[in-house]
């Protein structure tokens, strides 16, 4: 992807301060002296930069902005010519499909409206989670994964919903908290959610990730630089625990933003701290550079970071009116051969019988020629009966 690197500052290692704790490595030890008499060469660079997150994952914002546009204008497109194609058949036939006027009557979605509505079922992670009493890293995986997905897919090709629960299924899976589908069907529908509507995009929803499940979330760099700030002995400890407290929150609400798209989890660390005590975390920088030649990372990217959080505390993404009334136009902006009961769907259908239909007949036809080939290796069945020598 050509925009990858349209937010790097130049250098490689200006990206982020790091500060090997602070990407999930553990803290430094006070009385380790190791990293001052022997400092990182000036050509290695940090682990993280090897990750698939930081090559595959990171964009602009310009180019998250556009990546976004075109989904939701490629959704609308195809939705639109759905609909004629639904009209025409219906017209072949007589009939009428309901859902055809509406989406006539109604305005799609915009990209906005899109990301607040992906916005409100991020929210809904969390609470899940509660209720399975998973692990952070599994509620922070699950985000990262529904963000991965929608970056060039459109709430119009792919409902919110589903996609947040099969996301959060598979990042049970990938941070070993594994839970049976059919239990987490049950607990978070109360019988309503079925374990098939899970699975059935699973294996897509990983095609969308590249099947590049680790992730390197903010909330263990955050709890690197706090392990740092303890060997600081600047500050005493009950004020480093309710310091840190406010900067967990922090990090969970960033995770309702772009920030992971767009900087690294030490920079929205850093960025949290500095919401919470700018003087501690300036002072905390300054240490890590005099202390083990760290180099500092960029004041624009803390400061995005600080300006994400807060637009998103100021905005009101979560109304759920608001909500309602985007996913209502959403359903009338879905492909037509995805809504059951119009002509698309059924057309879809029996073409994918046809399909199968084909597939049978291939197997069946490769399976009589194995065993015509298997007869000729090996000879017929034998006849008469076998006599033994004696």
């Amino acid at each position: 992807m050509d925009s990858m690197r349209e937010n790097d500052t130049g250098d490689r290692k200006n990206d982020m301060i790091l500060l090997d704790s602070a990407e999930g490595a553990g803290s430094v030890d006070a009385g380790d002296d190791t990293h001052t008499e022997h400092p990182h060469p000036p050509h290695q660079h940090p682990l993280y930069h090897d990750s698939s997150q930081y090559r595959h994952w990171r964009f602009s914002e310009t180019a998250l902005r556009e990546h976004r546009e075109s989904a939701n204008a490629k959704a609308i497109a195809l939705a639109r010519a759905g609909w004629e194609k639904e009209e025409a058949l219906n017209a072949a036939s007589q009939s009428s499909t309901s859902a055809s006027a509406s989406t006539a009557k109604t305005t799609p979605p915009s990209t906005d409206e899109e990301d607040r509505l992906i916005v409100y079922y991020l929210s809904q992670v969390k609470p899940i989670c509660n209720l399975f009493q998973f692990p952070e890293v599994v509620e922070a995986s699950a985000i990262t994964y529904i963000k991965r997905v929608y970056l060039f897919n459109s709430v119009m090709d792919l409902h919110p919903k589903r996609v947040m629960l099969t996301c959060l299924f598979i990042a049970t899976k990938t941070v070993n908290a594994p839970v049976s589908v059919a239990d987490f069907a049950k607990h978070i529908g109360k019988g309503k959610i079925s374990t098939s509507s899970i699975l059935d995009i699973e294996f897509l929803l990983s095609q969308n990730l590249r099947f590049e499940y680790a992730t390197h979330p903010a909330h263990r760099a955050a709890w690197g630089v706090y392990l740092d700030m303890q060997s600081m002995q600047t500050t005493p400890q009950q004020e480093l625990d309710g310091l840190f407290g406010e900067v967990r929150q922090l990090v969970r609400l960033s995770r309702l933003t772009c920030a992971e798209l767009v900087y690294s989890p030490s920079q929205i660390a850093l960025g949290c701290f500095s919401m919470a005590n700018r003087t501690l975390t300036d002072a905390y920088i300054e240490w890590k550079r005099n202390a083990f030649n760290a180099q500092p990372p960029p004041h624009t990217a803390i400061e995005g970071v600080v300006h994400l959080i807060n637009t998103y505390k100021s905005s009101n993404t979560l109304n759920k009116e608001s909500v309602q009334d985007i996913d209502r136009r959403l359903k009338a902006w879905q492909d037509p051969s995805k809504v059951e009961g119009t002509a698309m769907h059924r057309l879809k259908q029996e073409e994918g019988d046809k399909v199968d239909l084909d597939k049978r007949k291939k197997r069946q036809a490769e399976a009589e020629r194995n065993d015509k080939d298997g007869e000729s290796v090996f000879g017929g069945l034998l006849g008469g009966h076998i006599t033994h020598g004696t």
